[in-house]
């Protein structure tokens, strides 16, 4: 595993979407997604890291997967397993609510093929750094 591809950067939320049903950006607690290395941060709409920890990428995997292990903040010392998406300047984390098992495809699985309740947020990349 490694934190290739390409993640590297601050990136901003443009959709999400819980199960297939939409949700609005604006109500999100995130305004910026941070990767340094290993490193994440979240940070809110009052420019506060509200949460942090590491993260591990598998670019072998298809689809590619994410783990997200946190260290500070309401997801510390919790393990979060994700698969993402990377298209340019466009990134999108598809993670199972309920813990769990990872899922399988960004597809959303709302005709109840799946007990999973996933999150998929799609992310910009940030064209400029933190204000």
């Amino acid at each position: 595993m490694s934190s290739a591809v390409g993640l590297e950067g601050t990136w901003a939320p443009v959709a999400a979407s819980v199960s297939g049903k939409e949700l609005l950006v604006a109500e999100l607690r995130v305004k910026y997604l941070v990767l340094d290395g290993h490193d994440y941060n979240i940070v809110d709409r009052s420019n506060q890291v509200v949460d942090r920890g590491e993260y591990l990428v598998n670019d072998r995997a298809l689809p590619w997967t994410l783990d997200i292990v946190g260290r500070d903040g309401p997801n510390a010392g919790r393990s979060m397993l994700a698969i993402f998406e990377l298209a340019d300047d466009r990134l999108t984390v598809c993670y199972n609510l309920e813990g769990g098992g990872r899922p399988g495809n960004m597809q959303s699985q709302s005709d109840n093929q799946s007990d999973q309740m996933l999150l998929s947020i799609t992310y910009e990349r940030a064209t400029s750094l933190l204000s």
